[in-house]
């Protein structure tokens, strides 16, 4: 994978893996660990999802641990630590199977969702935990996957669905722990201006970019609406770095009720407009599916042919 801006290439991420796991036939949104729960249960539907994304000729697929922590492992799946550790361990070994066994030119970003992911209640949406804790505590909470993550050797970590500026200066710093691994990481919003927890973004934004100049390689937006996405990253354009946009298919998701209010949209008439904007690492979040991110790549592959 070629890290550096000067490469023009449009890199595709895969699509949602918790909702196209449900959508083949795994209850995932009331469970506690998402699409994590395949790592437990249902590790050959899993890899099927993985090979379909491959398929449909992504460059990046993502680890099934965007819900899952050593903690809710052992709590949820009564496993011991050394248990769970290898479970997210193998994480990256599925995806990594599946890649080999395609023969295909494809990395692996071992996906590492907030704090908010973990309490299976929405929170990443709101980030409304972030002022009762500090710095300090994010790292020490997300210390134990990322330090089993980095052992498995993913081509970089996605940090993703980052709700507040907070949690994100808590995380590249933890990332200095391990400075051989490199990363992305993507905020959620909830509008056109401000990160889910309500900074403006071109400073939380801007703040990633200053506390990590080496290792975070992109910073962007994901699980947000399609319509936003273009809005969103023009108020970080004067970052020296590369951007990363993976939009959910315009759902909004329904803790109460633990299921997508609509029923969604298609992202790929955006996608032109997310590249004439500068966005390099290009896919999709919740409720875009593998058949979505094929025609993506036709889109992306046709399009750039022009550029």
């Amino acid at each position: 994978m070629n890290f550096t801006r000067n490469d023009n290439k449009i890199i595709l991420i895969d699509g949602g893996l918790g909702t196209t796991l449900h959508e083949y036939g795994l209850a995932v949104f009331d469970d506690p660990l998402w699409s994590g729960k395949a790592l437990v249960k249902e590790q050959e539907l899993l890899a099927k999802v993985h090979r379909d994304f491959v398929q449909a000729k992504c460059d990046v697929i993502l680890t099934a641990t965007y819900q899952v922590t050593v903690d809710n492992l052992m709590n949820y799946h009564h496993l011991s630590n050394e248990q769970a550790e290898e479970i997210i361990y193998n994480s990256v070994k599925i995806a990594r199977n599946v890649i080999d066994e395609e023969k295909a030119k494809c990395y692996v970003a071992a996906s590492i969702g907030p704090y908010g992911a973990a309490l299976s209640d929405g929170s990443e949406f709101n980030g409304w935990y972030t002022d009762s804790m500090t710095i300090e505590q994010f790292k020490d909470w997300h210390r134990p996957r990322l330090a089993v993550l980095a052992r498995a050797q993913p081509d970089f970590i996605a940090f993703e669905t980052i709700p507040s500026k907070k949690e994100a200066e808590a995380l590249v710093e933890l990332l200095k722990e391990f400075p051989n691994v490199k990363g992305w990481l993507s905020f959620n919003c909830q509008d056109t201006k401000t990160t889910a927890h309500g900074e403006p973004i071109e400073e939380a934004a801007a703040s990633v970019c200053l506390k990590s100049p080496d290792q975070i390689i992109a910073v962007g937006v994901n699980c947000v609406h399609p319509e936003t996405v273009v809005p969103l990253i023009k108020q970080m354009n004067k970052m020296d770095r590369d951007f990363i946009a993976y939009p959910n298919a315009g759902v909004t998701w329904d803790p109460e009720t633990m299921t997508f209010k609509n029923e969604g949209r298609l992202i790929a008439p955006f996608i032109r407009s997310y590249i004439d904007a500068g966005i390099k690492y290009i896919g999709g979040c919740c409720n875009v599916n593998p058949n979505q991110i094929r025609t993506i790549r036709d889109i992306i592959d046709s399009y750039s042919s022009y550029l």
